[in-house]
């Protein structure tokens, strides 16, 4: 199944679908017909700048159509891909650059600036803008790079085990880590996501987070059911539920504070939400009454993923059948999991000892499957201690229940050591969350010179909701336990996240640290 590249998919994908609507952005209509023209133009367009097989190609711009057929031509030509989050500073993109020696960085004008300052730091040798006005000096139009390179099916060799691409870890630990990912482990994980999504003809899915995120992951998929992408820009709740009601979504993922977002829009909004039918959440856990309040308004659409950049999207799931038996039950505690492992995951839970855990006893989650990456670029050591018999030691902590749903606690390197007690940050996350007036919560450890570290909490409130650092504190102190209620506590418009739609914990430590 997994012995196919992306290159041929999306041929098969457009040969079947021609006259149908694979992209939408604003006004703009994009049938299969004409992406796979982009698609094979974008591919011979990188070509001909001298480039060969796995040779890298970065891409630095929002969300819009040339983004998709810079990745898919590069990955249809052989090359591979670096998407750069948009939301990393200079240094890390400089880094990641300079790291996966990337030749030729394609941006656009948004990010011109930056793409400045990473050239000259970098061994990229072309640079090209697919906006005209804004290529630099020495640099490319991709207008006019692409436009008179030849549309017709051909692309060179392309191999299951070739290097399909690297992706970039948040840097939790240091610098950014690139994990690589070939043609294989990649279609292993996408043939997972249409056995657990569940799409079909039609379908019509919405991007608003960004591609070069998790979101990136769904656009394929979308194509092999004949649906359409639908690339919705930055995340706003109301201008969702309108973009929903115009374009007849039927399928959308959020992070949970997006989502806790669309269901304030929600009342309003009526109707406009009934086309949905699969709303896929990750990146973090969404309090079980919201998710109750969220099947009230919208029904049995809620779709959790748990994955890693490592093991993408792919290790867990939480099915629409197993929220919908939840409420049906008044059983909700599989609502404060990440789900059962998926079909072709191999997960278990490791003590340190290496014996493994039974149900109820936390250890460290351990993964194993034909979708684990392949290594770490340039990294032997770290890739030694990761990858392990086969199988990715992803460094979560957590633990089975009795019904095989996985329940996540911490990273073992963020776990908070104050005044000599250990405190899981998950913990007094999960404290907070229940707070009527908290959206949504990240807790780390911030030093401290009498006991090391205290608990840090970082707070998104509901709007118009009153509530003050005293209120949490005591809030915590009264459900977990003193020794868990933070000593720090602010509050903040949203909570950063990293590329794979997590919090961004190593961004908020840096400022208090």
């Amino acid at each position: 199944m997994y012995e196919q590249t992306v290159g041929a998919l999306v041929e098969r994908a457009a040969a079947a679908n021609g006259p149908k609507t694979a992209v939408v952005w604003g006004e703009r209509r994009i049938t299969y017909r004409e992406q796979i023209a982009r698609i094979r133009r974008a591919g011979r367009a990188l070509l001909a700048l001298g480039l060969h097989t796995g040779d890298r190609v970065a891409i630095l711009m929002n969300d819009r159509p040339e983004q998709l057929d810079v990745y898919y031509g590069a990955l249809w030509a052989g090359l591979a891909v670096v998407p750069l989050n948009a939301r990393l500073g200079v240094a890390d993109h400089q880094y990641i650059v300079c790291d996966s020696g990337a030749l030729v960085l394609v941006h656009d004008a948004a990010h011109a600036r930056r793409v400045r300052q990473i050239r000259g730091t970098s061994g990229v040798e072309h640079v090209v803008s697919v906006d005209d006005d804004a290529v630099l000096d020495g640099g490319h139009s991709w207008q006019r790079l692409s436009c008179h390179q030849p549309d017709h099916p051909g692309n060179p060799p392309v191999f299951p085990s070739d290097l399909y691409g690297i992706y970039y870890t948040a840097g939790t630990t240091g610098q950014p880590k690139g994990v690589v990912h070939t043609h294989r482990t990649v279609l292993a994980a996408l043939f997972s996501q249409l056995a657990e999504l569940g799409l079909g003809d039609g379908d019509r899915f919405a991007h608003v987070t960004p591609l070069s995120h998790t979101a990136g992951a769904f656009v394929l998929p979308v194509w092999l059911r004949g649906g359409t992408n639908v690339l919705a820009g930055r995340f706003d709740p109301d201008r969702l539920v309108a973009t929903i009601a115009r374009e007849r979504i039927t399928a959308t993922l959020l992070s949970p504070d997006m989502l806790a977002g669309l269901l304030d829009a929600a009342p309003a909004a009526g109707a406009k939400l009934l086309s949905l039918t699969t709303v896929v959440y990750s990146g973090g856990r969404v309090e079980p009454e919201r998710l109750i309040a969220a099947m009230d308004r919208c029904g049995p659409v809620f779709v959790q993923f748990y994955g890693l950049t490592e093991v993408p999207t792919q290790v867990t799931v939480l099915r629409k059948r197993d929220h919908a038996a939840a409420v049906a039950t008044g059983h909700l505690e599989p609502l404060s999991s990440c789900g059962r492992p998926v079909a072709i995951a191999d997960v278990r839970i490791e003590h340190p000892d290496g014996r493994q855990a039974r149900p109820g006893e936390r250890g460290e989650v351990v993964v194993g499957g034909p979708h684990v990456m392949k290594r770490y670029w340039n990294r032997y050591a770290d890739t030694e201690r990761a990858l392990r018999g086969g199988h990715f030691y992803t460094g979560d902590f957590g633990h089975f229940d009795d019904g095989g749903f996985l329940h996540l606690a911490d990273r073992q390197r963020e776990t908070i050591r104050s005044a000599g007690v250990t405190v899981h940050p998950k913990h007094v996350e999960d404290g907070l969350i229940t707070h009527p007036a908290v959206r949504d919560a990240c807790v780390f450890g911030s030093p401290d010179d009498r006991r090391g570290e205290v608990v840090h909490a970082v707070v998104v409130a509901d709007p118009g909701a009153t509530v003050c650092a005293e209120d949490l504190i005591t809030w915590v102190a009264e459900r977990r336990g003193e020794a868990m209620a933070p000593r720090r506590v602010e509050f903040v418009d949203a909570i950063p996240l990293t590329a794979v739609g997590k919090h961004d914990k190593p961004r908020l430590r840096a400022r208090v640290s």
